[in-house]
């Protein structure tokens, strides 16, 4: 026999346990984007594909991630760029994505726009290699994949794809 009191006891606090997970958790995700995933304190997301979604200058990237509460995505880690590269590959339609990092002339730097530093961090593809920077105009990073070669590339700033957003964990 089963005692119904216990079982019913069991159910409201893994209701509850569930609920505080569901709606308590600091990672809100706007209508519109979704979540590529969480780790070392950020949350990368990514626009829903629909019109205009992957059609973005690098001027609109920054413009669209501030408009939701984001930021364009700093990354700065392998970990990171780990997170997000399966989301610009074949298997989730080849969305080649903005990331922060602009070329402003200045030799051998790479400025993050959302940290007001140099970038330490790069993957370039082993077709991009290290871009020549400062010396023309291929200013901003894109991250994606093409035949099996994943990683950043230098690209004009006027080019238009889709873009990965961040927000740290707890705001």
């Amino acid at each position: 026999m089963i005692n119904l009191t216990k079982v019913g006891i069991s159910v409201a606090v893994l209701s509850a346990a569930f609920f505080t997970l569901t709606f308590a958790s600091p990672i809100q995700i706007h209508a519109g984007f979704e979540l590529l995933g969480t780790v070392e304190g950020k949350i990368f997301v990514r626009p829903i594909n629909g019109p205009g979604s992957d059609n973005l200058t690098y001027q609109d990237t920054i413009a669209t991630c501030y408009s939701a509460g984001y930021r364009i995505a700093t990354l700065e880690t392998q970990a990171q760029n780990d997170v997000v590269e399966p989301f610009t590959s074949g298997e989730y339609g080849y969305r080649w994505s903005w990331i922060d990092g602009i070329d402003l002339q200045t030799p051998d730097a790479f400025f993050s726009v959302n940290t007001g530093r140099n970038l330490t961090y790069f993957n370039w593809t082993k077709w991009g290699q290290r871009p020549l920077i400062g010396k023309d105009e291929n200013n901003c990073i894109r991250i994606s994949c093409n035949s099996g070669d994943c990683g950043w590339w230098d690209v004009k700033c006027t080019d238009r794809y889709s873009v990965i957003c961040e927000v740290p964990v707890g705001n």
